[in-house]
Formats: C-alpha cells, sequence, structure tokens
C-alpha cells in the first residue's frame, strides 16, 4: 500500500463523515454530552457540536407562560441546559393542571406556578439561573424590562386571549429579540416564529391572511364575539409534541444547528395521526405592517378586532 493510498483511505473516511477532529467532549459537563452527540450528526465538525452546547450554556431564555405548554417546555430547557431562564406566570397550581402539566405534583396544588417551577428546575439542572416573575402581562411596557438581556423568546401565554400575541409580538420587535410562539388548538398544534428584520411578525401574520383570505376578517370578528368559557381540552401526550417541536425551533433559532423550520410560515402538528406540516409562508410588510413597518393599524379593520395594545 503506497502513501497515497492510505491518504485516498482517508479523504473517502472523511467524506463519510467517519473522521472527526480532535476536539475533546470533555469540556463540556457530561449530562450534555448526548445533546453534542445528536448535533454531530447534523454537522461536519465535531467541534462544532461543542460549540452548540456551549452557546445553549450561554443563552438566557424568557419564557411567557408555565400551563400545559410552558412547564413542559421547562423540563426540556433544563436538560439543555441554558445559562439563565426567566419565567413568567401569575396563575396558581390547580388539580385539574396535573393531567397535562407534569413539572407539578399534588402537594403543590395552591402553590403559584413560578414558585414551584424554580424550585422544580433548581433539582433538574442547578446550572441554571432562574429568575421568576409573579406577573400577569396586559400591556407592552409590563413586558418590556424583562426583555433586558435576553436572547430569545417562547411564548405560549394565552391570556389576554387573543391579544397577547399581539403584545408579545410588540415587544420582540421593539426590542430586535427573536420569538417562538406556540399554540394548541384541540387536536392541532401550531409553531411559528418571529426574527424581528428577518421575517414579518404577527402583524403581518394578520395583513397576510386579510389579504389572501375573504372570510379571515368575519371570521376572527365571530370568534372575538363568544363569551361563553370554554372548557380547556388539552392531553399530555399531544402537548409533549407540540411542545418537543417548540423547544428545538428555539434552538435551531439560537444555534443554526439545522434549519429553523417556522421562519414566516406556521408549523403545524395533527395530534391524531403524528403528522406535521407547514403552511404557506407569509411575507413582511414593511409599508403596512403597524408593528415592523411604516403602517398605519387604522388602515387594517382586523386590528380593531383585537383589544387595544397599551404601551
Amino acid at each position: 500500500m503506497t502513501e497515497q493510498d492510505i491518504i485516498g483511505a482517508i479523504e473517502l473516511l472523511d467524506k463519510e463523515g467517519v473522521i472527526e477532529e480532535g476536539a475533546t467532549i470533555n469540556c463540556i459537563k457530561e449530562r450534555y454530552h448526548s445533546n453534542i452527540y445528536y448535533f454531530s450528526r447534523y454537522l461536519n465538525s465535531f467541534k462544532d457540536s461543542i460549540d452548540i452546547q456551549k452557546r445553549l450554556n450561554e443563552t438566557t431564555v424568557l419564557l411567557l407562560g408555565l400551563g400545559g405548554g410552558g412547564s413542559n417546555i421547562l423540563t426540556l430547557l433544563s436538560g439543555l441546559g441554558p445559562k439563565k431562564i426567566k419565567i413568567v406566570d401569575f396563575d396558581i397550581i390547580e388539580k385539574s393542571n396535573l393531567g397535562r402539566q407534569f413539572l407539578y405534583k399534588e402537594e403543590d396544588v395552591g402553590a403559584l406556578k413560578t414558585q414551584i417551577a424554580h424550585q422544580e428546575v433548581s433539582k433538574m439542572n442547578s446550572d441554571i439561573e432562574v429568575e421568576t416573575h409573579n406577573l400577569r402581562i396586559t400591556c407592552v411596557n409590563d413586558l418590556l424590562p424583562l426583555l433586558d438581556n435576553v436572547d430569545i423568546v417562547i411564548c405560549v401565554i394565552d391570556e389576554p386571549q387573543y391579544d397577547i400575541q399581539r403584545i408579545v409580538n410588540k415587544a420582540v420587535v421593539t426590542k430586535n429579540i427573536p420569538c417562538v410562539f406556540g399554540a394548541s388548538q384541540v387536536s392541532r398544534g401550531r409553531v411559528y416564529s418571529v426574527v424581528p428584520h428577518q421575517t414579518g411578525c404577527f402583524d403581518c401574520l394578520n395583513i397576510h391572511y386579510t389579504k389572501i383570505d375573504s372570510l379571515f376578517l368575519e371570521q376572527f370578528r365571530g370568534i372575538r364575539t363568544v363569551t361563553k368559557k370554554i372548557p380547556t381540552i388539552a392531553y399530555g401526550p399531544a402537548m409533549f409534541q407540540l411542545t418537543s417541536a417548540i423547544v428545538d425551533e428555539a434552538v435551531r433559532l439560537i444555534t443554526k444547528y439545522a434549519e429553523p423550520m417556522s421562519l414566516n410560515r406556521q408549523y403545524e402538528i395533527n395530534y391524531e395521526n403524528g403528522a406535521s406540516f407547514t403552511h404557506k409562508p407569509w411575507g413582511h410588510y414593511p409599508d403596512e405592517c403597524p408593528t415592523c413597518g411604516n403602517g398605519k393599524e387604522e388602515n387594517w379593520e382586523i386590528f380593531s378586532q383585537y383589544g387595544e395594545i397599551k404601551l
């Protein structure tokens, strides 16, 4: 065997991804090693996989909501090991939460969700700094101070109903911070992301549907007129499907280990058959959007159907 044969064999093995750089995984805590090996399947360099975990360990996340979505998201984040998690909720734990909010136990009923969430994260991963805010968000200024030094926002809060997405959208666009939104609708869950100055925002999405669907405004107006309180329809296994997608999308945005799935489009999961697909993309409307562009809110009737978005 000649020297050229050996070099050729090495080049072939390198091309097939068998040979990895001599980066040592021991610079990262053992609890994160499986994450690194997972990321390495997507990347050409093992060192890049280590750098991705380091990036996660340096990240500050703002998590809005500690219900069926947020409580499970918090558990997943604990395994990823961000430097800091700011958690926001105002609610107490009720017995009806226990079927889908697995962070909480029977003895926690009656306690603040923020209190128990802080306690449980500290047990799962003592490396993470947890900052709690027992707060009901009603306006943009409630949120703006919480965005200081935050790398990414995950929004799974649902009150005030319908309006909270516009409030959060306005805040993250103002502060130029990416946000992953998640919502569950009985048998389906949706994930979409807003990256200011890169994607359209939530108001752009409203404008988009107004433009392409002549029934959108009428349908939304009808939804807003419903005053009867609807019971929570949520199922633990379905929540796991949705929250896993939300957290993975946040990791994709933070680290770029893989292409995000929900930029300018909604990623939908069908809980019944496990299928997933992306909706047609929506655009960025810099000349028409009142939040991320130069448009005026009064030019779009859809925004009059929301509550007033106060600063």
